[in-house]
């Protein structure tokens, strides 16, 4: 009974103290938020948000790639900023506002920079049409 017990304990202790022999972390376990990025429209002469300003909603938004197929996304509603879900690791968007235009924006994002869980790197090579910007972590502040 001695040895089975001895010998339970081992392999338990085997299983749950085994590391990856690549050096890398095991993420199976943990979540992680899906990669994103935000946009906060500011208005060039109130820098002021302008969802927040005019009391935009998420009906009179609409944002694109470029096949023109709309992305998914959110108001962040205490600070009026965009939350959008990315779907690759570089896109397209054009954002419009009552069906108008108001500024479109491509990006790459690098590798990332850690082997830890959820780094999926960082905004890079963005470039903003039209409006003067700014990139600090995963906000593109754009000034209208």
């Amino acid at each position: 009974m001695i040895n089975r017990l001895a010998y339970f304990i081992i392999i338990t202790l085997y299983v749950c103290c085994k590391t990856e022999d690549d050096g890398l972390p095991d993420c199976s376990a943990v979540s992680c938020v899906t990669p994103f990025i935000l946009i906060d429209l500011v208005d060039n002469t109130t820098k002021d948000n302008i969802i927040l300003q005019d009391n935009i909603s998420n009906t009179a938004i609409v944002i694109l790639d470029a096949s023109e197929n709309p992305f998914e996304f959110t108001i962040i509603k205490t600070k009026g900023l965009l939350y959008i879900e990315k779907k690759s690791a570089s896109d397209f968007l054009e954002i419009r506002i009552d069906s108008q235009i108001t500024t479109s924006l491509s990006y790459n994002t690098s590798t990332p920079n850690t082997n830890e869980c959820c780094d999926f790197g960082d905004l890079i090579d963005v470039q903003v049409n039209s409006n003067t910007f700014k990139v600090e972590d995963n906000t593109v502040t754009v000034y209208l």
